[in-house]
């Protein structure tokens, strides 16, 4: 059973770690066929651990494992729900690429962009570098945790914190 092998069902650097190195691959694997698309992989691999380490049921779990599959699943059906949401069909006769955007959605984008750095600016230092090395450098969580010297665990812990405000600050913020 996997609870003997993951003490207090990943309270440790350790333990997540050991998850992450038995797991992360196969859900890497899993993400790319499930999309086709290796580049959005990593992200929703990143996603899956940062609700599971998230979880508050997480010490109780007898196999972390397929609770970390169902939450792989869970992402695919989130991802493919958005994707629905945002496809719209304009008819070709009705769409000008000529007309420049409306001036409210110019203010709308503005706006979105300066609650986006003030989001990240509010971030304590090392999550936000972490976080800008992750996304705007585009670093693995190896390459970031050997540059900083932390472990890996210390990557993910900050880059979920990062992305939690992001998600309060941004989408509650209303």
């Amino acid at each position: 059973m996997l609870r003997a092998q993951l003490p207090d069902a990943c309270a440790s650097d350790a333990t997540m770690e050991a998850l992450y190195v038995a797991e992360g691959p196969r859900l890497l694997r899993y993400f790319q066929r499930r999309t086709g698309n290796s580049h959005s992989a990593p992200d929703l691999v990143q996603d899956a651990f940062v609700r599971f380490a998230s979880a508050e049921h997480v010490p109780n779990l007898v196999n972390p494992a397929a609770y970390l599959q169902r939450i792989a699943r869970n992402l695919l059906i989130d991802r493919a729900r958005r994707a629905q949401e945002r496809e719209v069909f304009v008819p070709l006769e009705e769409w000008d690429a000529g007309t420049p955007p409306d001036q409210e959605d110019t203010l709308v984008v503005r706006d979105a962009l300066r609650r986006y750095e003030e989001a990240i600016a509010a971030l304590p230092e090392r999550t936000r570098l972490v976080f800008l090395l992750k996304r705007a450098d585009d670093l693995t969580y190896p390459q970031i945790a050997k540059r900083l010297g932390i472990t890996l665990w210390t990557v993910q812990y900050h880059m979920k914190r990062a992305l939690t405000h992001l998600d309060r600050t941004l989408n509650h913020d209303d």
